[in-house]
């Protein structure tokens, strides 16, 4: 039998309850707690999970023992510094909102914490996927005369 996933959400805007939407979709998958400091972001999230846990941190998120996976959809440039903080707390596998930095100078940071992280880290960007968007891609050069 394997272990059911219990999200801990980093950020509830819209791409995290988007986010909440899908997981409620996964059997074995739920989202258990979050950590959003806007109050209304915090009921909205609340309306899609009932019986969500609130943190007042990070920290405190990682503190929940139900929690056993991370999925990050906070502004995109927190995502370097709460990815490091993340690692000094608590190994969990991770799914980060694209993109995962901003700076480029950020990918000597990202590549320092993959070459040390014991977990996955995985960057949701699923649109290259899609049927629409890859032929638009495929057909972008010709229509287009170059990008």
């Amino acid at each position: 039998m394997t272990t059911p996933l219990r999200y801990g959400i980093i950020g509830c805007g819209m791409m995290g309850q988007e986010h909440i939407r899908n997981i409620a979709l996964i059997d074995g998958a739920e989202v258990v707690a979050v950590y959003e400091p806007d109050p209304a972001m915090q009921a909205e999230s609340a309306k899609l999970v009932p019986g969500l846990r609130f943190a007042g941190s990070i920290a405190d998120l990682l503190a929940m023992e139900e929690v056993n996976a991370l999925l990050i959809a906070s502004p995109n440039f927190r995502h370097v510094d709460q990815l490091e903080e993340i690692a000094k707390l608590r190994a969990l596998p991770i799914l980060v909102e694209k993109p995962l930095y901003t700076d480029p100078a950020d990918a000597v940071r990202i590549a320092r914490l993959q070459a040390d992280y014991p977990q996955i880290i995985w960057v949701a960007m699923e649109y290259r996927y899609m049927p629409p968007v890859a032929a638009l891609l495929e057909q972008a050069e010709t229509a287009t005369g170059g990008i």
